[in-house]
């Protein structure tokens, strides 16, 4: 028997349950950003999430506010649209309780199909800040293939200007998607040094909720492109 939207819809709900942990995303506006939260409670029809902190301060929240739950199961996101309904506070601590906008998204993370992109990014090396402080700065590289999980950039030796790149180095992203402008970090995976570039291999660190959809819109152009060719 094949699975209906509902039936599918229904599975992806009963995966909010007491005690979840995960990540309020919001995507506009002044608190713009990610904030850990877990799951307090479940009524008929809205959760109660613990309430997201920013800077050891209560986050500022309204209603009807939007936002995303991002959880992970496993080997697969989800991801909950929602909307806030109330807050409740009881002595020193507080519950944010949200109704669901939309069915869910699951996102299959066991395989990450990497595409080439050729996109001209800078990187920033974490670890010679950390080293050598002053030394690191944004340097101008070439992006050659993405995937959610991660990419491989190339810089040319006259850019590394001395820089040195292995397996564990911290380092960040900044590129451009859709016309929005992103910052990624990750840690190197896979480095190859030839005569003339730094071709690094990274595993993104963790990639927002809003910004995986747009890599998979990419990633998946990219793959029906090289079908039709």
């Amino acid at each position: 028997m094949s699975e209906t939207g509902d039936q599918i819809q229904q599975d992806y709900t009963d995966k909010i349950q007491v005690g979840v942990s995960g990540h309020i995303v919001i995507n506009a506006g002044m608190h713009k950003g990610r904030y850990s939260t877990s799951v307090e409670a479940v009524g008929d029809d809205a959760v109660g999430f613990s309430y997201p902190v920013m800077k050891e301060r209560l986050l500022p929240i309204y209603k009807d506010m939007e936002f995303e739950f991002v959880m992970e199961d496993g080997s697969a996101l989800y991801v909950f649209q929602m909307s806030v309904k109330r807050v409740e506070r009881q002595g020193s601590s507080s519950t944010m309780w949200a109704r669901r906008l939309d069915n869910p998204d699951r996102i299959q993370r066991r395989e990450f199909l990497r595409v080439g992109c050729r996109w001209d990014i800078m990187i920033f090396h974490l670890g010679y800040e950390t080293n050598k402080p002053m030394f690191s700065r944004w340097r101008p590289a070439k992006a050659i293939d993405i995937s959610r999980g991660g990419y491989c950039f190339k810089l040319n030796m006259i850019d590394a200007d001395g820089l040195t790149f292995a397996t564990g180095d911290s380092i960040l992203m900044f590129f451009t998607l859709s016309d929005k402008q992103y910052m990624l970090s990750g840690k190197g995976t896979r480095i190859v040094r030839n005569k003339d570039a730094w071709e690094v291999g990274v595993g993104f660190d963790s990639v927002p909720a809003s910004l995986e959809k747009k890599l998979y819109e990419f990633i998946r152009q990219q793959e029906l492109r090289l079908r039709d060719e």
